[in-house]
C-alpha cells in the first residue's frame, strides 16, 4: 500500500481552497460528502475535494477532508457542478453532474481506489499528526515516539500530555489519581484493578493512538475524579497469519516478554497473545509520629524505619476472535487472564517514645507475605449496521470475576520493655464477580445532526474474609483474634440510561447529552449480623461546544459532570491490618464523589506547528478523604469520609513543532492551584498549594533513517486530603 505525505496535502488543500474564479451570486447551497478507500472503507484524510461548474469546468470552490474522511462546502450559487477527489498515489475519482437550487446535497461515499501506477512506482513517507482535536478528546498518534517501538504502555503514557506515571505505574491526569482506562473505547476488569501492572506488560507497539478525554460525554460511565484515557491498539488487516515477539531485561532481576498471534481470513480474524513481567522492587521507608492532646503538646512519639525487598511474576493471557456474518451484522467474542504471584519479605526497627522522649517500646520485625491474584473477563458483542450510514444497533455483555489472598506473618522482638517475642498471622481473601450490560443505539439524523442512546446495568458481587491470629507459646497454637476476623459482603447494582445529541451550524458544533443513574448498594456486615443500605438517584449532564473559525483555528468550550465511587473496601467498615499495629477501614455510608468540571481550549495549528491552551476548573463535593487516629496507645486506624469540597483550577499549554523536518519538538506544561475544605470535619483553615509538571520529547533526525529521542519531565510536590 503506498504511504501518502499529508502535510503536503494540507498545504494544497489551503492553497486550493482560496482559489475562486466565479463570479456568481452565492445562495444557500451547501454540498457533504466522505471519502474512503475503496479496498478498506477507511476514511482518508486530507483527500483534496474540487468542485467545477459542469458547463465551462471552472473551479469555483476547493476543500480537504477532515479525520474522518468528510468534506463540506456551503454558500454554492445555484447551478449544475461536478467534483473531482484526488489524493496522491490515488486514481482520480470524477462524480456525475449534479445541481444545486437552494438545497444541501450529499454526494454520499466517495470510494477512490489505489493507482496501479503508484503500486508499483511511487513511494511516498509520511508521518501523521502528532496531536489531534476533536469535540469530546485530545488524540495522540505516538508512532513517531521511540518508546512506541521498544517500551510499555506505561512508558508510553509518560509522554502524554495531561498525563503522570508514578514510580508504581499509578496513571493520573492533571494531578487526579482517579483515572478510567479504556481499551479501545470499552472498560475492562484488568484496568480497574490491576492497571499498572496491565500496562507495563502492555507492549507499546500495538497501540495505535491514545486518547485522552477529560470532559467525557454522557455516552460513556461518570465514573473516575479526572476523566477516561483510551488506548487504541492496531487492527491487523493484513490476511494470513501475522504476529510479533519481543522481549527487554533489567537490572534488579526484572524482565518482560510478551507475543500477539493474528490469522485472518474473509470473514473470520483470530487473535490472541500472552505476557509476562517480572518485577523486583527494593524499599527502604520511614514512618514518624508525633500524637498531641486538646491543647496540641506533644505526648508521645512514633519512629519505624524499615526495608524490604519484593518481587512478583505476573502473566496476561489475552485472545477472541471476530466474526462478519453479513455486510450488516459483526459478532465479537474475546476474552483475558490475569495472573500474579507476589512476595515481600521486610525487616523493620519500631521506637516509641513518652512525653519526655524516654524509650518505652523496642522492637525489631520480619515479615513475610505472600500473595496471589487472578482475574478473568469474557466479553460478547453484537453489533447490527442499518442501510444508513453510521446507523447502528450495539450490544455488549461482559463477564468478569476475581479472587485475591495475602497471607502475612509477623515475628517481633522486643528489647524494651523486656527481652520477648511475638508472632501475628493474618490472612486477607477477596473475590468477587462483575457482570455488565451494554444497549446502544445510534441514528444519524443527515450529515450535521446525531443522536445516540443506551442503557448500562452493572452488577457487582464481592465477599471479602479477614482472619487474624496470634501464638500463643505456653499452648503452643495459634489463638484466633475476634477483633481481626470477620466477613463483608458488598452488592452494587447500578442501572443507567443516557442521551446524546449532537448537531453543527456550518462552523458551529455542539455535542449534549445526559445521563441518569440509579445505584443501589447494599453492604453486609456477615459478622456483626448487620446490613446498611447506601442508594442514591443522580443525574449527570454533559455539554461540548466547538467553533471553527478556520482550517487553522478553533476553540472549545466542554463541561461534565462525573462521580467517584467508593469500592468494596472503602465501604467495609471493619479494620483491615496491614501490620498489628497498623489497621485501616472503609465506611459504609460514605457518599460517593461528585465533580463538576470545565475547561476552555483554543487550538491554533499550521503545517509547522500546533499550539494548544486550555484552562479548566474541577469543583469536588463530598469528596473522599482519609482521617488517621489512635485507637489505643500503639494502633493506628485509618479510615474513609468525606470532605466539605476540594476546587482545583488550572491552566495547561501543549505545543508541537516541526523544524525544517529535522527537528521535532512536544512539549507541554501544566500548573493549577488546589483549595481543599475541611470544615465539616472540625479544621477552622483551608489548605491550598500550586502545583505543576512539565514534559518534554525532542526527536533529532540525523538522516533519514536514524533518530535521536530526548524526554523529560518534572512533577512538583502534591496536596492530599
Amino acid at each position: 500500500m503506498t504511504k501518502c505525505n499529508s502535510s503536503r496535502f494540507i498545504v494544497i488543500g489551503l492553497l486550493i481552497s482560496t482559489i475562486n474564479v466565479s463570479s456568481v451570486q452565492a445562495a444557500n447551497n451547501s454540498l457533504t460528502g466522505k471519502v474512503v478507500e475503496k479496498s478498506t472503507s477507511e476514511p482518508l484524510e486530507f483527500a483534496n475535494v474540487v468542485v467545477f461548474i459542469s458547463s465551462d469546468s471552472s473551479q469555483v470552490a476547493g476543500a480537504t477532508t477532515d479525520e474522518f474522511g468528510i468534506f463540506k462546502f456551503s454558500g454554492l450559487s445555484d447551478g449544475n457542478y461536478y467534483a473531482q477527489i484526488g489524493f496522491i498515489g490515488f486514481s482520480t475519482l470524477t462524480t456525475p453532474a449534479f445541481s444545486l437550487k437552494n438545497s444541501a446535497l450529499d454526494l454520499g461515499v466517495l470510494k477512490i481506489e489505489i493507482s496501479p501506477i503508484a503500486l508499483g512506482n511511487v513511494e511516498v513517507n509520511a508521518e501523521k499528526a502528532t496531536f489531534n482535536n476533536s469535540i469530546d478528546r485530545k488524540i495522540y498518534n505516538v508512532e513517531r515516539d521511540i518508546l512506541s517501538q521498544t517500551s510499555s504502555a506505561s512508558d508510553l503514557l509518560q509522554n502524554i500530555p495531561s498525563v503522570s506515571v508514578d514510580v508504581d505505574g499509578n496513571i493520573s491526569l492533571r494531578g487526579a489519581e482517579n483515572v478510567t482506562i479504556f481499551i479501545n473505547g470499552k472498560p475492562s476488569l484488568l484496568m480497574r484493578k490491576n492497571s499498572a501492572v496491565v500496562l507495563q506488560q502492555m507492549p507499546a507497539n500495538s497501540i495505535e493512538r491514545i486518547e485522552v478525554i477529560t470532559n467525557p460525554s454522557a455516552k460513556y460511565k461518570p465514573d473516575g475524579v479526572s476523566g477516561i484515557i483510551n488506548i487504541v491498539l492496531k487492527k491487523e488487516s493484513r490476511p494470513g497469519l501475522n504476529g510479533t515477539v519481543s522481549a527487554s531485561a533489567g537490572n534488579q532481576n526484572r524482565y518482560n516478554a510478551n507475543t500477539n498471534l493474528n490469522y485472518k481470513l474473509e470473514r473470520l480474524n483470530l487473535y490472541g497473545g500472552y505476557a509476562l513481567r517480572h518485577r523486583n522492587s527494593p524499599r527502604v521507608s520511614t514512618s514518624s509520629r508525633i500524637t498531641r492532646d486538646s491543647s496540641r503538646q506533644a505526648i508521645s512519639y512514633y519512629d519505624d524505619n524499615s526495608s524490604s525487598g519484593s518481587g512478583a511474576l505476573a502473566h496476561v493471557l489475552n485472545g477472541g476472535l471476530d466474526y462478519t456474518l453479513n455486510e450488516k451484522n459483526q459478532f465479537d467474542v474475546s476474552g483475558n487472564y490475569f495472573y500474579q504471584d507476589s512476595y515481600r519479605d521486610q525487616t523493620s526497627h519500631t521506637i516509641f517514645r513518652d512525653v519526655m522522649r524516654q524509650i518505652t517500646t523496642d522492637f525489631n520485625t520480619d515479615r513475610t507475605n505472600n500473595e496471589y491474584e487472578k482475574e478473568w473477563e469474557l466479553t460478547s458483542t453484537f453489533e447490527h449496521n442499518f442501510n444508513k450510514e453510521d446507523h447502528l444497533l450495539n450490544f455488549e455483555l461482559n463477564h468478569s470475576g476475581y479472587n485475591e489472598e495475602e497471607d502475612n506473618l509477623y515475628d517481633e522482638t522486643y528489647t524494651v520493655p523486656d527481652n520477648s517475642n511475638a508472632l501475628h498471622h493474618i490472612q486477607i481473601r477477596k473475590g468477587g464477580t462483575l457482570t455488565e450490560l451494554y444497549a446502544e443505539y445510534t441514528y444519524p439524523i443527515n450529515e450535521e445532526t446525531e443522536i445516540e442512546a443506551g442503557y448500562v446495568g452493572e452488577y457487582l458481587r464481592d465477599d471479602i474474609r479477614y482472619l487474624g491470629e496470634d501464638f500463643n507459646q505456653q499452648q503452643n497454637n495459634w489463638i484466633t483474634d475476634a477483633n481481626k476476623t470477620n466477613r463483608f459482603l458488598f452488592h452494587q447494582d447500578i442501572h443507567a440510561l443516557y442521551g446524546t445529541f449532537g448537531h453543527s451550524f456550518e462552523d458551529f458544533s455542539f455535542l449534549a447529552g445526559l445521563r441518569a443513574e440509579q445505584a443501589l448498594i447494599t453492604s453486609n456486615l456477615v459478622s456483626s449480623d448487620s446490613t446498611i443500605d447506601n442508594d442514591y438517584f443522580k443525574l449527570y449532564p454533559t455539554l461540548h461546544l466547538t467553533y471553527q473559525f478556520s482550517d487553522r483555528q478553533e476553540i472549545q468550550l466542554n463541561y461534565s459532570h462525573r462521580v467517584n465511587r467508593a469500592d468494596s473496601d472503602e465501604h467495609n467498615p471493619f479494620a483491615e491490618y496491614s501490620d498489628p499495629r497498623n489497621m485501616e477501614a472503609g465506611n459504609p455510608k460514605i457518599k460517593p464523589e461528585q465533580i463538576h468540571s470545565v475547561e476552555l481550549g483554543y487550538h491554533l495549528k499550521t503545517e509547522h506547528f500546533s499550539v494548544l491552551p486550555t484552562v479548566y476548573y474541577r469543583y469536588k463535593y463530598d469528596a473522599f478523604t482519609e482521617i488517621r487516629q489512635y485507637v489505643n496507645d500503639t494502633t493506628m486506624l485509618r479510615t474513609h469520609t468525606n470532605l466539605a469540597s476540594d476546587r482545583s483550577a488550572g491552566a495547561e499549554l501543549v505545543v508541537s513543532a516541526n523544524i525544517k523536518n529535522i527537528l521535532n519538538l512536544n512539549w507541554s506544561a501544566d500548573a493549577f492551584y488546589q483549595v481543599i475544605d475541611a470544615t465539616n470535619l472540625g479544621y477552622s483553615e483551608n489548605k491550598s498549594t500550586i502545583s505543576w509538571n512539565t514534559k518534554l520529547a525532542a526527536n533529532l533526525h540525523l538522516t533519514k533513517s536514524n533518530l535521536i529521542q530526548l524526554n523529560a519531565y518534572h512533577r512538583s510536590a502534591r496536596l492530599t486530603p
